[in-house]
């Protein structure tokens, strides 16, 4: 996990893994717009941008507790930890283009916050689903982080959830990229329980938490 985010933040792996506070440079070009932390089990990295990172380091506690207390979205990133130990379930089947219509259907189903969370396309590198009777009630894809890094994204019908479909198709995503080598990332919002739990079934571990927050106006 620290090779991926030491290429994503431009910094080398040894200033990430530390104890404590650690204040962070994010040369990416939504820094500016948005404050963070990732919290993790060794330690929490302060996000700010390239210009505030000399203020940051001289007052780290309290640009933690201003994030804090001003966020605006957060994220739990799991890491796949171990195999799904699951048997291939016969219903998931590989999607394509020619599924983009029972896509767009499904996402109308689940409203636009969960598909816009779930992030799932038939065009991503691979997607799964399951179908049945010309519907599609769940879809997981991956989507591309870096050369050896993918996103799991997933979404059930609203109507066909507690069915095991999630933990179907995710399983299915996460089997067949881990038997690729690639680091198998999975995110959802601290809110989401039953996506976590979702994730934890499939053999995914909790290991960071991001917190986002505006910059604060200067006086």
């Amino acid at each position: 996990m620290l090779d991926f985010w030491s290429g994503e933040l431009h910094v080398a792996v040894d200033s990430l893994d530390a104890d404590g506070l650690v204040v962070v440079p994010d040369p990416r070009a939504h820094a500016a717009e948005r404050h963070g932390t990732m919290r993790t089990a060794r330690g929490t990295w302060l996000l700010a941008p390239p210009a505030a990172v000399a203020a940051v380091a001289a007052n780290p506690e309290e640009f933690a507790a201003d994030v804090a207390a001003r966020a605006q979205d957060d994220a739990l990133f799991h890491y796949l930890a171990s195999d799904p130990r699951r048997d291939p379930d016969p219903r998931v089947c590989t999607l394509g283009a020619g599924h983009r219509p029972l896509l767009d259907s499904l996402q109308r189903a689940a409203g636009t916050e969960a598909a816009e969370e779930a992030d799932v396309d038939v065009a991503h590198p691979l997607a799964v689903g399951i179908v049945e009777r010309g519907r599609l009630l769940a879809i997981g894809s991956l989507l591309e982080e870096d050369a050896r890094t993918v996103d799991v994204g997933v979404l059930v019908h609203p109507a066909e959830r507690r069915r095991g479909l999630g933990v179907a198709v995710v399983a299915a995503l996460a089997a067949r990229a881990a038997g690729d080598g690639l680091l198998v990332q999975y995110r959802c919002r601290s809110a989401n329980e039953a996506s976590a739990r979702l994730a934890h079934a499939c053999g995914f571990a909790l290991w960071g938490e991001l917190t986002v927050a505006p910059p604060r106006a200067q006086a």
